[in-house]
């Protein structure tokens, strides 16, 4: 089966952004930091189900290919979705847990595998089962049909990554000292140690869109990173840390991990005044936007007069993301701004209403995941989870009292 998705094809301006970081980062942050506007409803996204197999990827360029121990091998593939292996590949995904136990013990149970089972993805596709989320999330099922529950079981599997052709096993290059056997062929690629390994899955446009306009892509992952400071980095350097036998991990932790996350971001907060205070994020080692990924992931940051008996005497509240707007007649869909983090420090300055002179100024900066907004109000969302990155008061200033 042909997948829904190609690493190949790159636009002539794609190719040239993903060569120049810094028309990249002009593409994708440029507003400064103000109140929050306008989100898009739900509704406007449905409008596109109708579209799917117009959708492609979007991926830097792959590096040269070291494989010698399969110089007469088949086409070299990067990991890809819409595979369609089905029960071949649950079978083939059985053996590589079999002898792989310690690393299939951490992949059990992460987002890879529970990427068609988790509960968030489960809600968000009951309201829009489209083909095209189940060709990343369940890549060796069907994709214009329900999966069987084998399939959904192993989500992004083994051999999703490992086993992309007839070549072999598909694996990094040996680091020194870390030469093994093996009871089958290892096809060791220059290009699977790189961002590319994950490129197909972690950018992408909405369905039926074209061009490479901001607005046109779901995900920006991937151009995030090749213009971000750690673009001769790959992605696992971060996302997939080395245990004490020099293995990677594959427990994929991140978003659901508060420890990884509170360490993405450092955050100071100082109080101006009597009403306004200003917090000043800085991200951590940057490899990408963040939040990145899902559309509607969000840093939330809040401020609140704190009264008697931790009584809240007004609050506000301010939305680091992507803010979407209704723009008819264009896949409903437009990108007002992108105030996300990337590879420098942002001030927010929130000012609270009269009555907090005198009084403790209570602030907090979290990670949302939304499942999906409510209306065009960004604070009328469904929520699917949250982790708090910092949170403190701040006494009033000398001048008050």
């Amino acid at each position: 089966m042909r997948p829904l998705y190609s690493l190949e094809r790159l636009s002539p301006r794609t190719s040239r952004l993903l060569r120049h970081p810094n028309r990249l980062r002009a593409a994708y942050t440029s507003a400064p930091v103000r109140t929050a506007a306008s989100t898009l409803s739900l509704t406007v996204f449905l409008l596109t189900a109708a579209m799917v197999s117009a959708c492609e990827a979007i991926a830097p360029p792959l590096a040269a290919v070291d494989a010698p121990e399969a110089s007469a091998a088949p086409e070299l593939l990067m990991p890809a979705p819409g595979r369609g292996r089905m029960f071949e590949a649950v079978k083939e995904n059985e053996g590589c847990v079999g002898c792989h136990r310690d690393v299939a013990a951490t992949w059990q149970g992460s987002l890879h595998q529970r990427a068609d089972i988790e509960p968030a993805y489960r809600r968000s596709f009951a309201l829009e089962p489209l083909p095209f989320c189940r060709s990343c999330h369940a890549p060796e099922g069907d994709p214009m049909h329900d999966e069987p529950e084998a399939i959904a079981e192993i989500g992004v599997a083994c051999v999703t990554c490992h086993v992309t052709s007839d070549a072999g096993v598909l694996a990094a290059p040996s680091r020194e000292g870390n030469q093994t056997s093996a009871p089958h062929r290892v096809v060791r690629s220059a290009a699977f140690a790189t961002a590319s390994a994950c490129a197909s899955c972690h950018q992408f446009r909405f369905p039926g869109a074209r061009g490479d306009a901001p607005s046109s892509f779901m995900q920006t992952t991937m151009s995030e990173h090749a213009a971000s400071p750690a673009a001769d980095r790959s992605c696992a350097e971060c996302h997939m840390p080395l245990d004490g036998q020099g293995k990677r991990s594959h427990a994929f932790a991140t978003s659901r991990d508060p420890a990884f996350m509170q360490r993405a971001v450092r955050i100071e907060a100082s109080r101006l005044d009597a009403r306004r205070v200003r917090l000043r994020l800085e991200p951590v080692d940057p490899g990408h936007a963040f939040p990145t990924g899902d559309l509607f992931r969000r840093l939330e940051i809040s401020a609140e007069i704190s009264g008697p008996d931790n009584m809240s005497l007004g609050s506000v509240t301010q939305y680091l993301t992507r803010h979407w707007g209704f723009k008819p007649k264009a896949n409903g869909r437009e990108l007002k701004r992108d105030d996300r983090l990337f590879d420098r420090a942002v001030e927010v300055s929130l000012e609270l209403a009269p009555g907090a002179e005198g009084r403790d100024i209570v602030w907090r900066v979290a990670y949302q995941r939304v499942a999906h907004p409510k209306g065009v109000d960004e604070a009328d969302a469904e929520l699917e989870g949250e982790i708090v990155l910092g949170s403190g008061t701040l006494p009033p200033t000398l001048a008050e009292n």
